[in-house]
């Protein structure tokens, strides 16, 4: 294989050619919705299950017979029976739902959500079959249980059984987690947080996310939390819903690590809102450095599934991740999108042998 000091080429073409390709003129979901399915590149970004799946950069039919798409399918009622990760009717398996495909089904105040592979297999997310809703009267989820595949109540891999949520008069969704023993749990081990608060813009984009305590405004300093302690993250967006920039803040407004060094992601997105690159930052706004690299850039494929992913020095120099060695990791697919494989390289181009 060739030296990667070609790469930055080929991946200037792959970007002309994504750049080149006509965006969609904005719109909001319910109006690109025809009869009861429609079609989208991207599931809008969220940090809560109280949000439900959301398409952005809408495709036609035709189109999506060409390009990996979420297939929105909605019931007569206007909700939301199913989304599937597909390109031209066939499910594949490397979504950002957590699945091929999930469906939901009503009962009274239940909207009960499945997960299915790409065989069309019932399988678990996060180590549960069933997520259980409760909506109240406006339809809005005010309540999420975990189930196993018999429909018995158990706790996710973050020992999480249920969710409240409730609308303050700010219109902030207020977010509790509690287990089985009616214990108020936190959001996951890496970001320790108990009770949170979303914000949303009018388009419905999240753009806030806040640690609270007894109705304040907190600094987590548990283990993972920087040496200045997390408060909050921001998300600043694009008219799309794309996520341009995410940082973390504590309640001073500083810039604070999370537990992997970073404090800032600025994102570069193009027309069609895929990632082409991400920079990372640390609390002191400088480039992430030590045992991480601070670029990340993506290729894709005309049918927009990943083709290549390649780490970088601040100066967009080819570099090995210091953890691993590897710089470049390509994907393969056969002729009907499916994933087949992968295989890593050095930045010299020389094969990295996966860990086992």
């Amino acid at each position: 294989m060739k030296s990667f000091k070609i790469v930055l080429i080929a991946l200037f073409a792959v970007v002309l050619f994504s750049c080149n390709q006509k965006p969609k003129q904005v719109e909001s979901q319910q109006e690109s919705v025809q009869e009861n399915v429609a079609y989208f590149r991207h599931i809008q970004f969220t940090e809560t299950p109280w949000d439900i799946e959301k398409g952005t950069h809408s495709l036609t039919a035709e189109e999506a017979q060409s390009v990996n798409n979420y297939k929105f399918t909605y019931n007569e009622s206007k909700q939301l029976e199913s989304v599937e990760y597909n390109r031209n009717g066939v499910l594949l398996d490397y979504s950002s739902i957590g699945a091929a495909k999930i469906t939901y089904t009503y009962e009274a105040d239940k909207q009960i959500k499945h997960f299915l592979n790409n065989k069309n297999e019932s399988v678990k997310s996060g180590g549960a079959s069933i997520l259980e809703y409760t909506l109240n009267e406006s339809g809005m989820r005010i309540a999420m249980r975990f189930l196993g595949e018999n429909g018995e109540p158990i706790e996710n891999r973050n020992n999480i059984h249920n969710f409240v949520w409730t609308k303050l008069e700010n219109e902030m969704i207020q977010e509790l987690r509690y287990n089985l023993a009616k214990e108020e749990v936190v959001m996951n081990p890496f970001c320790p947080f108990y009770e949170l608060r979303f914000s949303y813009d009018e388009k419905g984009y999240l753009v806030r996310m806040a640690n609270y305590m007894a109705d304040t405004l907190y600094d987590c300093t548990e283990e993972n939390c920087g040496d200045i302690g997390v408060s909050y993250f921001l998300f600043k967006n694009t008219k799309n819903g794309d996520v341009l920039n995410f940082s973390v803040h504590n309640t001073g407004g500083q810039l604070s690590n999370l537990y992997s060094g970073w404090a800032k992601r600025a994102n570069v997105i193009d027309e069609n809102g895929y990632m082409l690159e991400v920079t990372q930052y640390d609390q002191d706004d400088e480039p992430l450095s030590g045992k991480r690299l601070p670029v990340t850039t993506s290729v894709y494929d005309e049918h927009g599934a990943m083709v290549k992913r390649i780490t970088m020095d601040i100066d967009k120099n080819v570099a090995n991740n210091p953890n691993n060695g590897v710089a470049v990791v390509e994907y393969q697919y056969d002729e009907k999108g499916r994933r087949t494989g992968s295989v890593q390289y050095d930045k010299d181009g020389a094969v990295v042998e996966k860990k086992s």
